[in-house]
C-alpha cells in the first residue's frame, strides 16, 4: 500500500461545515432569480421546506405575495463567527450564512462567488443553475436553456457560471437525452 500524500490527507482530516440532516438554506439571491422566472415552486418540489434567515425576510416578502407555505423563517445567529474566506460577503449573504451554520444546514443555496468561496470552506452549496439541472433531470423542467435565457434578460446574470462553463452545461445536457 502507498503512503498517501499530505494534501490528500489535510482534505480527509477536514470536515463538511453543513450536517446531512439538516434545514435547506437559501440566500436572497437565489431565490430572488427563482422567483424573477416564476420557478420557486421547484424549492419545495426537490428540497420541501426552505429555509431563510429572519434578517432576510423583507426582501422576499416585497417580491412574494405572502410568506409560502414551504417557505420557513429561522431566527438569524449574528454571534457566529464565519470562515476567513467568507468574511467580506454582503450583509445577505452572510445573514444567509451564519443561519446555515448556526442551524446545522445540509445545503446551501448560493450565487456568485460566494457559493465558491462557501464551497471551498466546506459548505455544501447549490446555485440557481444546479437547481434548475436537477429540476430538469427529475421532470419538473422540459428544459434548462430557456430559464438560463430568461435569467439573463430579466437582469439575473449574476447567478450564471461564465460562458464556457454554460457551453459544457449544454454538451453535457444534450449528451444526457442522448
Amino acid at each position: 500500500m502507498f503512503p498517501r500524500n499530505r494534501a490528500a490527507k489535510t482534505m480527509n482530516q477536514r470536515t463538511m461545515l453543513t450536517q446531512p440532516e439538516g434545514p435547506v438554506v437559501a440566500s436572497v439571491r437565489t431565490l430572488t432569480a427563482l422567483i424573477g422566472i416564476r420557478r420557486q415552486k421547484l424549492l419545495p418540489q426537490l428540497y420541501g421546506t426552505i429555509t431563510i434567515a429572519e434578517s432576510n425576510l423583507a426582501e422576499i416578502d416585497a417580491l412574494l405575495p405572502g410568506t409560502p407555505s414551504w417557505l420557513a423563517v429561522g431566527e438569524d445567529h449574528p454571534t457566529i463567527t464565519l470562515p476567513e474566506r467568507l468574511a467580506a460577503t454582503s450583509p445577505s449573504e452572510a445573514a444567509t450564512i451564519r443561519f446555515a451554520l448556526g442551524s446545522g444546514a445540509s445545503l446551501v443555496l448560493l450565487d456568485g462567488p460566494v457559493k465558491e468561496r462557501a464551497k471551498l470552506s466546506f459548505i455544501k452549496s447549490v446555485g440557481t443553475v444546479s437547481i434548475l439541472v436537477s429540476a430538469y433531470r427529475q421532470g419538473h423542467l422540459s428544459a434548462v436553456r430557456p430559464m438560463v435565457t430568461a435569467l439573463e434578460k430579466l437582469g439575473h446574470a449574476d447567478v450564471l457560471p461564465p460562458p464556457e462553463q454554460l457551453e459544457a452545461l449544454w454538451v453535457a445536457l444534450e449528451d444526457m437525452v442522448d
